[in-house]
């Protein structure tokens, strides 16, 4: 009887402090639409360090996206994340005021979703990737309604257009 009570004593707070969207023990794969070739493609752009990013910490990463992001634009659009690697999910609103938060739910079919990871973001943000180059080599995937999705291309080719 011990031996039970200490053991459910050491594994009942590691299963109830574990992530909720990686189910219990942290094994759980997360999928989205698309994600599995957006993993496959960023993993051979960081094998190659096409992304030039590779030693940069994580929340530069994202503020550096952020600051990219809250430039002035009639079409921007207020988005979920999902980091195909990590299998995290964030959301990105833009109205009152931009901001980038985790999201504890997953998004359902009819929410605009981009599935990429940080380390691309970065990329456009820096100029080292512009939209077209990121859609073309398959490392951003967007999901959602068609109109959303219009949306929200539209206003990132307005903000990481090609180097001229």
């Amino acid at each position: 009887m011990f031996r039970l009570l200490t053991y459910l004593l050491v594994i009942i707070p590691m299963t109830v402090s574990a992530c909720g969207l990686h189910q219990s023990t942290g094994l759980y794969f997360q999928t989205e639409p698309g994600s599995l070739a957006v993993l496959e493609n960023i993993v051979e752009a960081r094998k190659s360090n096409a992304l030039g990013n590779a030693d940069k910490p994580e929340q530069f990463r994202l503020y550096l996206f952020m600051r990219k992001l809250a430039k002035d634009s009639s079409n921007a659009v207020s988005f979920s994340l999902f980091e195909a690697i990590k299998g995290h999910y964030r959301q990105v609103l833009v109205e009152p005021r931009l901001k980038i938060v985790s999201r504890e739910t997953r998004p359902t079919q009819q929410d605009l979703l981009v599935v990429t990871e940080l380390d691309v973001l970065d990329a456009l943000a820096t100029g080292k990737l512009s939209w077209e180059q990121a859609n073309n080599q398959g490392l951003i995937v967007i999901n959602g309604n068609a109109l959303d999705v219009a949306t929200l291309e539209h206003w990132f080719a307005s903000l990481f257009p090609a180097s001229t």
